[in-house]
This record gives structure tokens, C-alpha cells and sequence, in this order.
């Protein structure tokens, strides 16, 4: 057993031992002997018939998340949802900046958007002129994510004009960083999923590999991120010829980028 994936469901909201059991399908004295080592490692505070996670042992939630780098992940956003155009069939990951892209094309009359994030999920469902289609699965509640096998069955029946992916880290050559395998796995099922594949990620992302789990591009892709990004950083995506970098002002127009090739 893996403790990222215990861990990622105690911080999902399944914290008793038998349904952690249950769920991860493993026993519960495997469940006990993983929580006492998350416990040690200061990841969760064990509790009776089970655990909940430590208030500084956690992700961040995708709330939180959003309120980091705000105003670069508004830019972001303004320049993704620029992309999209009234007719097309839109991919959304979860996460804060897809979030911020869901806001922006709340307005917008005709695109249809395809999404397994709580965050895009709630800007989208009052708008009355996108047609709104939610992935199904398990509810990842911290993460704002929904994942599993479900997502599967719609995303095997659809090809998307354009998928908006986040990330928590982006390193070339290697891929998208995340927290856990399966939210590295409906990543790449998005990505597969569309004619165009833009990751938006924030510059603090660039090169960040905190996580042990990657999402593998499956070719050539947009990387939209911010003026933060230090020049060695550009460099090393500007030298992946599978990777195409648009760095958005933070300042001035929020539409129009300085875009490199």
C-alpha cells in the first residue's frame, strides 16, 4: 500500500478504518499500521476508528489554492478563455486556474464544456448558454476533483477541440506533476481526449516537482503561464520541441500575451 494513496483519502473525507479499508481495498489492520505511520510523519491525527489529516500535514485545498497567485492565474485564464470559440467542445481540469477559465466563459453563448473539477462545476451551472456535461466518479472533496473508472465511459465517447489541464508542477520532457496516480491518470485521459491540449499553470509551477506521480503529455502542447517565469526556466521549454510557451503579462491587457517560440 502506498501512504500518498491513504493519505488522499483521509484528506478526501474517508477517515474511518473500515471504509478506508473498504475503499483502498486492503485491511484494516493494514489501514491501522499506515495510519500510525502517517501519524509519525506529523500527515494526520489518528482519532478513534480512524484519522483525520493534520492541519499542516495536508494539501492545500483547491480553495486555498486559489487564492495563491491570484492575479497571474486571472491573466491565465483571460488569455485560455480567448481560445475558445463558440462552437467548441471544451475540456476542463479541476483546479483554481480552470476555475478562473469556467468564470470567464460563464458569460459566453454556445461552447459545450466537459469538466471533473467542483470549482469550473459551480461557476458553469447557472450558465444558461453552456451546455454543461460533469464527469463521474469519486469525489476527491479537498482536491475539488472528481476521479475514477466513470470518467472513463464519457471521456472514451468524446473528443474535445481544446483541454485546459492544471498542474502543480510542469517540468519538460517529463510532464505534469500531481499528487496521486489517479489524478495523474484523468489527466492523461483529458489530454487524450482532445485536438488540443493548453496547460495552465502559474510560473511558481515551472520546474516544481514536489509530488512522485506525472501526467505524460501525449504530444504537442501549449504551456500559458505568467511573466514570473525566470529565463532559465523559458529556456529549458522553449528547448522541448513537443512544448509551445505563451507567458501572459501580469500586468496591462490580460488578453493579449508575450508569446515565445
Amino acid at each position: 500500500m502506498r501512504h500518498q494513496e491513504l493519505l488522499d483519502a483521509v484528506i478526501d473525507g474517508i477517515q474511518r478504518v473500515e471504509d478506508l479499508a473498504r475503499i483502498l481495498g486492503i485491511s484494516p489492520s493494514t489501514v491501522r499500521r499506515g495510519l500510525a505511520e502517517l501519524e509519525q510523519a506529523g500527515k494526520v491525527v489518528r482519532t478513534h476508528g480512524g484519522a483525520v489529516p493534520s492541519p499542516t500535514g495536508g494539501e492545500l485545498s483547491w480553495t486555498q489554492k486559489s487564492r495563491r497567485h491570484a492575479a497571474a492565474k486571472r491573466r491565465i485564464a483571460a488569455y485560455a478563455a480567448d481560445l475558445v470559440a463558440d462552437d467548441h467542445v471544451v475540456l476542463l481540469d479541476a483546479g483554481s486556474t480552470t476555475t478562473f477559465i469556467a468564470e470567464r466563459l460563464a458569460s459566453r453563448f454556445g461552447p459545450t464544456v466537459a469538466t471533473n473539477g467542483l470549482g469550473p462545476m459551480t461557476a458553469l451551472h447557472d450558465a444558461e448558454g453552456v451546455e454543461l456535461i460533469v464527469l463521474g466518479g469519486r469525489v476527491r472533496r479537498r482536491r475539488g476533483s472528481i476521479v475514477g473508472d466513470y470518467a472513463r465511459g464519457v471521456l472514451d465517447r468524446l473528443t474535445a477541440d481544446i483541454a485546459f489541464i492544471g498542474a502543480d508542477g510542469v517540468v519538460p520532457g517529463r510532464g505534469i506533476n500531481c499528487p496521486s496516480p489517479e489524478l495523474a491518470a484523468i489527466k492523461e485521459l483529458q489530454m487524450r481526449s482532445a485536438r488540443e491540449v493548453v496547460v495552465v499553470a502559474d510560473s511558481s509551477k515551472a520546474n516544481a516537482a514536489e509530488h512522485h506521480y506525472w501526467a505524460v503529455a501525449p504530444g504537442p502542447h501549449v504551456l500559458v503561464t505568467d511573466d514570473g517565469i525566470g529565463d532559465e526556466d523559458a529556456r529549458t521549454f522553449d528547448a522541448d520541441p513537443s512544448c509551445r510557451l505563451r507567458v501572459v503579462a501580469t500586468a496591462g491587457d490580460p488578453i493579449t500575451p508575450a508569446a515565445t517560440d
